[in-house]
């Protein structure tokens, strides 16, 4: 529990070195003490999270997530009563505990599913077949999340491999990367968004003239 509040706070040693860093060299985010980029418990949900982040709204991308928070409650509902017509009686308790919690799935509760009940509950679109093949390969060993927290030295090697796993783009590797401590890589609508800012200050720089 204590090293998921320190990875989800961003307090550890090198995590204080590179906002000192950052400040050094941006005295107004020092001032409003801003740094941060706050992550999730698991990189696992800081990857579905990145996926969630495609094509669509903020709003969104919050309602998917919390979709997925409630996925236990629909369910568990069927597993908690299997459970208790087979007569295991601990099995039954730790599953009702499953279907009460509001925890983002682990890789295992989802690779369970297929795409259809994924989308009937949390309405993900293309996304689910990308969630569920994440969540499956980490399952089967094809995927090691650790290797890519080990390798927190190589920002090259985790891109290009995180941009080999079907469905990442650019913009969801950047947002992934961010979340590993990797701020290089810019997530691709903010390119597009600069350019739009860019050409609107372009043409009113015209218009003024």
């Amino acid at each position: 529990m204590q090293a998921q509040v320190v990875q989800m706070l961003r307090i550890s040693a090198k995590d204080e070195k590179m906002v000192e860093e950052f400040h050094r060299i941006h005295a107004e985010a020092k001032k409003l003490g801003f740094a941060r980029i706050f992550r999730s418990p698991t990189l696992f949900e800081d990857i579905v999270k990145s996926i969630l982040l495609c094509n669509c709204t903020w709003g969104r991308s919050l309602e998917m997530a919390e979709a997925l928070c409630d996925l236990r409650q629909h369910c568990g509902k069927k597993g908690s009563k299997r459970k208790r017509r087979s007569g295991d009686g601990p099995k039954a308790v730790d599953d009702d505990r499953w279907q009460m919690s509001r925890n983002f799935p682990t890789p295992k509760e989802i690779a369970c599913l297929d795409e259809e009940t994924l989308n009937r509950h949390c309405n993900l679109g293309y996304r689910a077949s990308i969630v569920l093949d994440v969540a499956r390969n980490i399952e089967n060993g094809n995927l090691n999340l650790e290797d890519f927290e080990s390798a927190m030295s190589d920002a090259s090697w985790i891109r290009q491999r995180l941009l080999k796993i079907k469905g990442f783009g650019p913009f969801t590797v950047a947002n992934i990367m961010m979340c590993l401590g990797f701020y290089q890589y810019i997530p691709v609508t903010v390119k597009h968004l600069d350019g739009k800012l860019h050409f609107l200050s372009h043409k009113w720089t015209r218009f003024q003239s």
